[in-house]
């Protein structure tokens, strides 16, 4: 069985890059770009991986438990959006809770950008 990665981060069409607490020089095409480069990398490296983007808070657990439930993820990695924007930060409690109890073997590992997810997930694999 061949390791696998779940990146997950905030859907970018959903963050406000023009808020004074969104990182600069981002937008929702960056984002993309480097999450898409960081997932095709693993993948050539013959490791399993997918993106999930995550919207609404009251559908978040939904997105996750279905993903969850798609296989056993080796390492999970979420994104830094999810994580240092102020206006996540309850978001980023409901999700760690809930692959604490619905992923316990899962590593985790976070990145610093989009486009160094795979580093983080290679950190942990």
């Amino acid at each position: 069985m061949s390791s696998s990665v779940l990146i997950i981060g905030e859907d970018p069409s959903l963050i406000d890059f023009d808020a004074p607490d969104a990182p600069p020089d981002m937008s929702a095409a960056k984002v993309m770009e480097g999450l898409e480069g960081s997932r095709d990398r693993l993948r050539a490296r013959g490791f399993e991986a997918e993106i999930l983007l995550t919207g609404e808070e009251d559908a978040l657990e939904t997105q996750v438990v279905a993903a969850l439930a798609r296989r056993d993820w080796t390492v999970i990695v979420i994104g830094a959006g999810l994580r240092v924007l102020p206006p996540m930060a309850q978001r980023f409690e409901q999700l760690m809770n809930l692959l604490h109890e619905q992923a316990p073997a899962a590593r985790f590992a976070f990145n610093s950008q989009p486009d160094d997810s795979d580093i983080a997930a290679l950190r942990r694999l």
